[in-house]
C-alpha cells in the first residue's frame, strides 16, 4: 500500500512540474504578468522571480538613458518616477522573461518583459491578454492595440508606443514586437510629461557639469 502510494506521488509531482513547464505565460496591460503584479515589493518579486539581479539606482538608470540619446522626459519609467531598478542582466529568469523592474516607495510600478535573451520556451509560451506575441508585425498590433499611443524615440528600434491609458508599452525592433512593459494605467500621461519635462531636464543637465 505505502509502495503505490509513493508511486501515485511521483506521478502526481510530474505532472504538476509538467503544467507549470506549459502554463501559458500571460502579460496583461495595467496588472503583471503571470504571478508577477504591480504594487509587490522588492522581496517579493526576488522571492518569485529568483536569477541573479543587478540593482541600480534612480541616478545611474538616468545616466544610461542619457547615453541611449533618448528623450528621457518623454521616458514613462521616469515620469512616474522611481527609486531603484533591478535587472537581469546575464541570464533572464527561469520562470518568466523579465528583464527589468522599476520600483517606487519599495512597490513595483513598472516591468520591462524581453524577448531578447529569452528561451525558445519562453518565446513559444509568452503572450498578451489579447492575443499578440513577441515576433508579431507593428500592423498587427497597433490593430489590435489601438492608436492611441504616445511614440518615443528609442535608440535603433524601429518603433517605442507607450499605450498609457491601458498601461502598456510596445517597443519594435524592424517592426515586429520584441519587448513589453507593463505600468499601471496612466491617462494623464501627456499632462505629466509636460509637468516634469523641465524637472527633468535640469537632472540631465546636471549630469553633463559631473
Amino acid at each position: 500500500m505505502q509502495k503505490i502510494i509513493f508511486v501515485l506521488a511521483v506521478l502526481l509531482c510530474s505532472a504538476t512540474a509538467n503544467t507549470q513547464a506549459t502554463k501559458p505565460i500571460v502579460a496583461t496591460p495595467g496588472v503583471g504578468v503571470n504571478g508577477l503584479k504591480l504594487g509587490m515589493s522588492e522581496k517579493q518579486v526576488v522571492a518569485l522571480l529568483k536569477g541573479d539581479i543587478t540593482w541600480s539606482g534612480y541616478h545611474e538608470q538616468l545616466i544610461s538613458f542619457v547615453d541611449y540619446n533618448v528623450s528621457v522626459d518623454s521616458i514613462l519609467q521616469f515620469v512616474l518616477g522611481f527609486d531603484s531598478c533591478g535587472r537581469y542582466q546575464n541570464d533572464l529568469p527561469e520562470n518568466l522573461p523579465v528583464f527589468a523592474l522599476y520600483f517606487k516607495n519599495h512597490r513595483l510600478n513598472f516591468i520591462t518583459i524581453s524577448s531578447f535573451s529569452a528561451t525558445p520556451d519562453h518565446l513559444e509560451r509568452f503572450k498578451l491578454s489579447n492575443g499578440l506575441k513577441f515576433h508579431d508585425k507593428m500592423s498587427s498590433c497597433i490593430k489590435k492595440l489601438g492608436a492611441e499611443y504616445v511614440p518615443v524615440g528609442y535608440g535603433d528600434y524601429t518603433g517605442d508606443h507607450y499605450y498609457y491609458k491601458l498601461g502598456m508599452e510596445a517597443v519594435y525592433d524592424e517592426n515586429r514586437l520584441v519587448s513589453v512593459g507593463i505600468f499601471p494605467p496612466t491617462p494623464r500621461f501627456k499632462a505629466m510629461i509636460r509637468e516634469k519635462s523641465a524637472e527633468l531636464k535640469k537632472q540631465i543637465a546636471e549630469l553633463d557639469k559631473d
